[in-house]
């Protein structure tokens, strides 16, 4: 998703990442809207609550999106990865500090530190250094994290379609606003000059669907994947980003500074999945083996209190007789 839009700024300088954040809300409400129709899905229902519930997420997410699209727009894409690489260690820090959800270890710490430190590093190679768009890109990774950790309280009794449906709804309208007072890209975006080209559509089309899609499979893939599935799709996709991401566009002057600082940030990302997985893992291990062993102490309870009736019974026969001689007297009437 990085390279279509990074192709659409560059390639077709279409450089209003404002707009660009708009029409993907709106084709994601409209696709909701035309799969109701023809009855292919069901159309979430928003209501009141739902909208003071989603209000602090999707501000965050809203900021998250545009700071992300305008660092991009400055940023070489290997450069873009490695800074929003630091997403999931800035989650995990405040789940730990703010939410007190996570325990902060010295190995996930070392993790967040190094992948920190390959940014910084990365930066000092980068020869087109611009400080505003890694001032601007560092802002998207707190905006994201801490989108990211409102929006798992508000989804708890919703699925990802809803989510995705409620989000998108009240994330359009301050778009819109920031688009209408805040910039003006509305001026900018009636002057363009390349609406008769062939690669603005096929790159602006693609940026549209592409960003629609990318949300939805965000929020299918938190709330249906497995811990490891995530993790390591994440850490592939950010070694491909930058791979690739040295070569196009923009090439990036590779140096010492920045092959250390990319391979620093994405060995650091890898351990930190790493470590992350396996300690669900083991906390799934042991809740289950906890389960089972709640399991088999209630069987040996029932066992026990079984045998014990047994005995009981066979201390005392005349219990027998008297079961015996009244089933007679049933059979008998």
């Amino acid at each position: 998703m990085a390279f279509l839009n990074k192709a659409l700024f560059e390639i077709s300088n279409f450089q209003n990442s404002l707009f660009v954040v708009f029409i993907q809300l709106l084709f994601i409400i409209l696709s909701f809207q035309i799969l109701g129709y023809i009855h292919v899905m069901h159309i979430p229902v928003m209501t009141k609550n739902d909208f003071y519930t989603f209000l602090v997420p999707s501000i965050f997410y809203s900021l998250s999106t545009i700071l992300s699209l305008q660092a991009l727009m400055k940023l070489n894409v290997a450069i873009y990865v490695v800074i929003k690489r630091c997403t999931p260690a800035l989650t995990f820090l405040l789940q730990s500090i703010i939410l007190k959800k996570k325990k902060l270890d010295l190995k996930t710490g070392l993790c967040v530190l190094a992948m920190t430190s390959g940014a910084v590093i990365t930066s000092i190679g980068d020869l087109t250094f611009h400080l505003e768009s890694y001032i601007i890109g560092s802002l998207s990774v707190i905006f994201q994290s801490l989108y990211l950790l409102t929006v798992q309280r508000c989804s708890e009794q919703k699925t990802s379609s809803e989510v995705l449906y409620i989000n998108s709804l009240v994330s359009l309208p301050i778009v819109s606003i920031i688009l209408l007072i805040f910039s003006d890209e509305l001026s900018n975006v009636q002057s363009y000059n390349g609406y008769k080209t062939f690669s603005f559509w096929l790159y602006f089309l693609s940026s549209t669907f592409g960003g629609g899609l990318l949300n939805g499979a965000t929020f299918w893939c938190i709330m249906k994947n497995s811990a490891l599935t995530t993790s390591v799709i994440g850490v592939l996709k950010s070694i491909l980003q930058v791979f690739f991401g040295l070569f196009v566009f923009d090439r990036l002057s590779i140096n010492t500074n920045t092959i250390i600082g990319i391979v620093l940030s994405l060995l650091a990302g890898t351990m930190f999945s790493y470590f992350e997985y396996t300690s669900k893992h083991k906390k799934s291990f042991t809740s289950t083996n906890h389960i089972d062993y709640e399991q088999q102490n209630h069987q040996s309870t029932n066992l026990s209190f079984d045998t014990q009736e047994i005995a009981t019974n066979s201390e005392n026969p005349s219990v027998y007789v008297a079961d015996e001689t009244r089933l007679r007297q049933t059979s008998i009437h």
